[in-house]
């Protein structure tokens, strides 16, 4: 391949003539991959590896529509793993692994804002690229279309920021603003599309804001969570004591102070906390009292 060409030009020369073909990159987008589809056999079996996650797909760097160009192509299954951050293109054990996103700015054909990527030309017997390729099948999802419809009704209740396409791992501290976690994982899994009330505004917002990936059940929706709300700083007094006591909105000030904004005071921010530590660790504030005032 000419040193001179393009990370898109690289990948589509790969693709050309190829019977199986794999596409691994955390960020992929419709019409970057459907240039790619371009260059691949229809005869062609074809594997995608990415990841949705709400708060990148608020911020347009996924887009969980490839779904539907994918099960229209025919011959091809998608994946999703979270933690995904490799980028791998693979056509009949010839591999490119480097930096590149399936974006326009991955490929280097967004004009003079294109990324600088590296894409190294492997194999699949690099151990490497075997131990990658093992720990993907390892953590792999199928997607399917509900998930697809879920993850972007989520992501269009978010406001995104620059940090949401930092890491996968959550960039911000996250604090729930509504005041009905009971009905959270409902929302999770079927959010609603059209009029939502001021109330269902706020919950579909908190879960999103969780930012996990679709398809979760129940069981791992509340570790999940139960993770996030322990990583608030006001948690670490209540679940970290170790004989009764009574944590109030005087001792929580300070903290609060600063997750404050012109929609949500103080005290909004406080009863939606209490409400949600106490949903979701019933058990542990039995003991471990919060107070409303």
């Amino acid at each position: 391949m000419p040193s001179s060409s393009t990370p898109g030009e690289r990948i589509r020369t790969l693709f050309q003539d190829a019977g199986d073909t794999v596409i691994v990159a955390p960020f992929m987008k419709v019409a970057p991959l459907t240039s790619l589809l371009q260059a691949v056999p229809s005869r062609a079996r074809l594997r995608c590896v990415t990841r949705w996650l709400p708060r990148e797909v608020a911020a347009g760097v996924s887009d969980p529509e490839v779904f539907g160009i994918l099960r229209e192509r025919g011959n091809a299954t998608l994946s999703l793993v979270d933690r995904l951050h490799a980028k791998l293109y693979i056509a009949d054990g010839k591999c490119l692994a480097g930096s590149a996103n399936v974006t326009f700015a991955g490929f280097g054909e967004s004009g003079s804002s294109g990324n600088i990527e590296v894409l190294l030309e492997t194999t699949t017997a690099n151990p490497d690229i075997v131990r990658t390729l093992e720990d993907i099948d390892r953590e792999a999802v199928e997607a399917t279309e509900a998930m697809a419809v879920s993850v972007r009704r989520l992501a269009d209740n978010l406001e995104p920021t620059p940090d949401d396409v930092a890491e996968p791992a959550q960039a911000t501290v996250w604090h729930p603003l509504s005041r009905h976690p009971e009905d959270a994982f409902r929302m999770y899994t079927s959010p609603p599309d059209g009029y939502l009330t001021t109330a269902d505004r706020r919950l579909i917002a908190d879960v999103a804001g969780c930012n996990l990936r679709p398809g979760l059940d129940e069981a791992a929706f509340k570790r999940a969570v139960r993770e996030l709300l322990a990583g608030i700083p006001m948690s670490t007094a209540i679940l970290g004591a170790t004989e009764d006591f009574l944590f109030t909105r005087r001792e929580a000030d300070e903290l609060l102070e600063p997750m404050t904004s012109d929609d949500y005071s103080a005290t909004d921010i406080w009863t939606a906390f209490v409400r949600w530590m106490a949903y979701y660790f019933s058990a542990e504030l039995t003991i471990q009292q919060v107070s409303e005032l």
